[in-house]
């Protein structure tokens, strides 16, 4: 019996340790199916996530190149208009320039020949009334002047017409050359014209501005001439650097202008809406030790 209870135990213990370690293995088999499976999860999960960074990334970069293409149809489309505008803007400004050339040409040629065949009649017929008739030729002789001095005006208005922008160096030229006409006609007066180094004679003005301001200082002369019997005329054009503001100054020493309706009569009003015209500031000193016309505007 003993013999028999110990094999009978031995065996139970076998059977005991057998069981134990089938029940381990399936649970270390099940373990590893649970791991298999928690893998599988992770790696199918791993691919949806890495699919759907990949979609991401696909319609990131599709939206990134049509924005691209819009915005650069944009830019092209409003650089196109911009070149539409400004080919039409120098189609305008040519058009406007032929126009002008072609009314020069036509002052030039026309009126300037019919005034040049005014002039030679009035001489020639000054010449055979003025032994006549003094008072006669004193008048065809005022009208010849007149006649003269509106060629030149005509000149200098065809001068303004054929140029788009006016520089420093024209503007001077042109004020030189009419100081020495002045000079010429106006004995017994001194002139005086002073161009600073502030202004460079490259500076431009546009056609409208330099034809107003040139106007403006030949109104001024003239005045000194006509009006104020002055001996000594000085034109002074600077520029303030600092400002950015042209200044010019025409003074004389003549007797002034007492009245304000004489002022008027002297072109004041006419100067007055040049320097309007191209915003400018005028200022009319007058006594009776000189006057002085100041005008500021800006570049």
């Amino acid at each position: 019996d003993t013999l028999l209870n110990r094999e009978n135990a031995r065996t139970m213990l076998e059977l005991d340790t057998k069981y134990q370690t089938a029940q381990k293995e399936k649970e270390i088999l099940q373990q590893r199916a649970e791991l298999a499976e928690k893998e599988l999860q992770v790696k199918r999960r791993n691919n949806m996530l890495t699919g759907g960074l990949g979609l991401l990334l696909i319609f990131g970069l599709v939206a990134y190149l049509v924005y691209s293409r819009q915005r650069l149809r944009n830019m092209q489309f409003k650089k196109e208009n911009e070149l539409h505008a400004a080919l039409a803007k120098i189609e305008t400004q040519n058009k406007l320039q032929e126009q002008r050339l072609r009314i020069s040409r036509d002052l030039h040629d026309n009126i300037g020949s019919q005034l040049t065949f005014i002039i030679s009649s009035l001489d020639s017929l000054r010449m055979r009334t003025e032994k006549a008739n003094a008072e006669a030729g004193k008048k065809l002789s005022s009208i010849s002047r007149f006649t003269r001095e509106t060629i030149y005006e005509l000149r200098d208005t065809i001068w303004a017409m054929n140029k788009n922008v006016i520089t420093i160096e024209d503007l001077s030229a042109r004020i030189s050359n009419f100081i020495d006409k002045a000079q010429d006609a106006a004995s017994g007066v001194t002139f005086d014209f002073t161009l600073t180094e502030s202004c460079s004679g490259e500076e431009v003005f546009g056609s409208v501005k330099g034809m107003n301001v040139y106007r403006i200082i030949q109104e001024a002369v003239n005045n000194a001439l006509k009006h104020a019997e002055a001996t000594h005329i000085n034109v002074y054009f600077d520029r303030d650097l600092v400002g950015g503001m042209y200044r010019v100054r025409i003074s004389d020493d003549g007797k002034g202008f007492k009245r304000p309706d004489e002022l008027s009569s002297n072109g004041l009003l006419n100067m007055e809406k040049r320097a309007k015209e191209i915003e400018a500031d005028l200022h009319i000193d007058s006594t009776d030790e000189g006057t002085r016309v100041s005008l500021t505007f800006p570049e």
